[in-house]
């Protein structure tokens, strides 16, 4: 596997906020968001990166089984055929695994490869306008989610609040339990207190829960392996 790197923190976003793991970070991504935080993680002619090639059984040797707790991310997870037997391996140990992915890469071939999906759940991105990546989005992925799993909207723009709106009203037809919601503000991009204003006022966003990015407040933001 291509391992940018292994660090022990705190889950900085998500239904795990605050709570120690081990984030696994993968080499290589499907999309060019304009506002990616993790560009050392992205290979190809304009964004060569630095990793080390690791088995799985290497991969799992730094695993921190005090927590049991692990984050898959990237780059991108899912474009990375090991990633399936790695899960498995992690499930198997008694892990409990958030896989952290774009919303471009099919989700329902991962998990039909992968088997049972206790003790794991997805974190999955929907890219709104200002990522640049919008037409990317496999709109499958959204409807083939478990009450467990989170979408993640981060909106860097008016037009992309509007379209997480839309969104989320699409989705509540769908579902009769509902995944998580979480929406965040692209990092120095977009205010806060305004983003949060319109989700206490727009009723389809009553579920919702607001985000910021706790790695980047307790460390410095560009710091890697936080």
């Amino acid at each position: 596997m291509k391992i940018i790197e292994i660090f022990d923190s705190i889950d900085g976003e998500g239904i795990r906020t605050g709570q120690p793991a081990t984030f696994i970070r993968l080499a290589g991504c499907n999309l060019r968001c304009s506002y990616c935080d993790t560009v050392y993680s992205l290979f190809g002619e304009d964004t060569p990166c630095e990793y080390t090639e690791m088995t799985i059984e290497e991969v799992i040797s730094k695993v921190n089984m005090n927590y049991k707790r692990i984050t898959l991310t990237g780059g991108e997870p899912l474009v990375h055929k090991e990633s399936i037997p790695l899960v498995r391996k992690l499930l198997d140990l008694g892990c409990e695994v958030n896989i952290e992915t774009n919303g471009a890469v099919d989700i329902k071939e991962f998990t039909d490869n992968l088997g049972s999906r206790d003790n794991m759940f997805f974190t999955i991105d929907y890219k709104l306008p200002s990522s640049g990546m919008t037409d990317k989005m496999i709109w499958d992925n959204f409807l083939n989610l478990n009450q467990s799993d989170v979408i993640k909207f981060v909106v860097g723009s008016d037009e992309d609040i509007q379209l997480t709106i839309g969104i989320v009203e699409r989705l509540k037809k769908h579902y009769s339990t509902m995944p998580h919601i979480f929406i965040g503000a692209v990092y120095g991009m977009y205010d806060m207190q305004k983003l949060v204003e319109i989700i206490l006022k727009e009723p389809v966003l009553s579920d919702a829960r607001f985000q910021i990015q706790l790695h980047k407040i307790i460390w410095d933001p560009d710091m890697k392996g936080v």
